[in-house]
């Protein structure tokens, strides 16, 4: 073979292994996007001192409280922009007014698979409302008394009844507390849990989580500190308003564990997971 040839023979050949390599770099990109694909949602809106949240995965939407009675329209429409069709899990923590108070108007716009509730009887306006609605709608509510598993999708949720008949703080200690995971992440919401409920929660489950909703609007009670120190929470959000702040107490304690903090008296929190990290957009 002549020296021209065996030049243009070594020329065609690199070509062929640059377009090679080029072509399972390119390969290996999409791989990587495809695995972190952002599936699973937990999106907060500002309602003020009260709770709302709701949780989606690729096929399954959850929502945890429905904050006031005045509050049932902002979050149908919440909902409606993230394209709810359904609400396949309706977790009501307690039957405080700014738990339970949007819930009938949510049952008059969408349909409601499954209710799940602590075992106890409300004593405000607004749970009679929410019973009548239950009755009108033809619904049903199963009142909790065992840890529950739900699996939607690739996210693992955990509810945890309270273990008393009774409590020194009423409605707030019988919070259902959810535990949901999604790959590596983890994520905490502790309803309007008080000292007693946060004391027992240790025995129920392991508290170290990546992401805390803060129990009761930040608050702060002689079981925050050991609470806070438990879950070790990279990320909290606290829902609450300018006029019901979260306490400097619960603030430094959070910030002693080096947690993220994000509040609704900000505007709308979503935090998204794809199953190895966390991205919270505010």
């Amino acid at each position: 073979m002549s020296l021209k040839s065996l030049i243009t023979t070594g020329l065609i050949c690199s070509c062929l292994l640059l377009f090679s390599c080029s072509y399972q770099g390119t390969e290996t990109d999409r791989g990587s996007s495809t695995d972190a694909a952002d599936n699973f949602s937990v999106s907060i809106p500002k309602i003020g001192k009260a709770d709302a949240i709701v949780l989606k995965t690729e096929n399954h939407t959850a929502i945890i409280d429905c904050g006031e009675r005045d509050d049932g329209a902002e979050i149908i429409e919440h909902l409606k922009k993230s394209e709810t069709e359904k609400i396949d899990y309706m977790f009501i923590t307690h039957f405080d007014k700014d738990h339970v108070g949007g819930a009938p108007d949510i049952f008059s716009s969408f349909p409601v698979g499954e209710i799940i509730t602590p075992d106890y009887e409300g004593n405000v306006d607004e749970y009679d409302t929410y019973i009548s609605a239950i009755k009108t709608k033809n619904l049903t509510a199963t009142a909790l008394t065992k840890d529950l598993t739900i699996t939607l999708d690739d996210v693992t949720l955990t509810v945890y009844p309270p273990l008393k008949n009774s409590y020194a703080e009423g409605d707030n200690d019988f919070s259902l507390v959810i535990s949901a995971t999604h790959g590596d992440n983890s994520f905490l919401f502790a309803g309007d849990a008080e000292k007693d409920r946060l004391a027992e929660l240790s025995s129920q489950f392991d508290l170290e989580h990546t992401f805390l909703k803060m129990p009761h609007h930040g608050n702060y009670n002689k079981g925050t500190n050991a609470f806070v120190q438990s879950v070790k929470p990279k990320y909290t959000v606290i829902t609450c308003s300018d006029k019901n702040p979260p306490k400097d107490e619960t603030l430094s304690v959070l910030k002693g564990v080096g947690s993220e903090i994000y509040e609704t008296r900000n505007g709308d929190i979503t935090v998204v997971s794809n199953g190895k990290t966390i991205k919270i957009l505010q």
